[in-house]
């Protein structure tokens, strides 16, 4: 038997701001969130008591690069590519 009906299809539509006017598509959603949680609830039956819980699926450790201390871009450098600039600054048009 369903758990999701009609009318929870259209309460939800309702919080979320959705007009769900057409019959159809309210039908479509009641038995799409059906199989959902039919499904999410076969989840439920598997057994995970000898499982280690694992933080990735693959096997992976450090992917990034090392730190490598270079030197930073100048002032004059970090600036030549702004469209505008005054007093050594960024330059962008005021926010309110």
């Amino acid at each position: 038997m369903s758990e999701i009906t009609s009318d929870v299809v259209r309460h939800v539509a309702n919080l979320a701001r959705i007009d769900l006017q057409d019959e159809k598509k309210t039908q479509e959603f009641t038995e799409e969130l059906d199989e959902i949680l039919n499904y999410a609830k076969q989840l439920e039956d598997v057994q995970l008591s000898d499982t280690e819980p694992m933080f990735h699926a693959l096997d992976l450790t450090n992917v990034m690069r090392e730190d490598e201390a270079k030197t930073p871009l100048t002032q004059d450098e970090a600036l030549s590519n702004s469209k505008s600039t005054e007093d050594g600054q960024f330059k962008v048009p005021k926010m309110l």
